[in-house]
């Protein structure tokens, strides 16, 4: 935990992709930074009726496109992108199969940022007019 809570006392905002699990995770990363987080299948009740299966925002200059993801990780990255058909993003971020993965088509970024719990995630560096930076961390 002590890796994770710094990187997120360092950030400016902090999201997640999913699978808080209960409520106390969502207001213990609160207590770092604002926190944009979408339900995951694993949650409880009052995180699946408090939280959106997506989201998507702008932040320095980027649309950005926030789900959870579904089914097995064979075909993931279909789902997502369906997820968000007809919209114009330059990130999507999504969870689900808690597997690191970082993957370009054409303009577009697909993040799978991994899993705390799996020992894995990634901090997103975004600076308007510049390339997104992503540095994947395993502790």
């Amino acid at each position: 935990q002590g890796r994770v809570y710094e990187e997120c006392a360092d950030s400016d905002l902090i999201l997640h992709a999913g699978d808080l699990v209960e409520a106390d995770v969502l207001r213990d990363l609160e207590r770092f930074a604002d926190v944009r987080a979408v339900r995951g299948n694993m949650d409880d009740a009052s995180l699946q009726n408090a939280l959106p299966d997506k989201q998507i925002f702008e932040l320095e200059g980027f649309r950005i496109g926030l789900t959870h993801g579904s089914g097995a990780p064979l075909g993931i990255t279909s789902r997502v992108l369906r997820t968000f058909r007809g919209q114009e993003l330059d990130i999507i971020i999504h969870g689900h199969s808690h597997h690191y993965s970082l993957q370009r088509m054409d303009d577009l970024m697909i993040l799978n940022p991994g899993a705390v719990v799996d020992r894995s995630f990634a901090v997103l560096t975004l600076q308007s007019g510049e390339e997104p930076q992503v540095e994947h961390i395993t502790f």
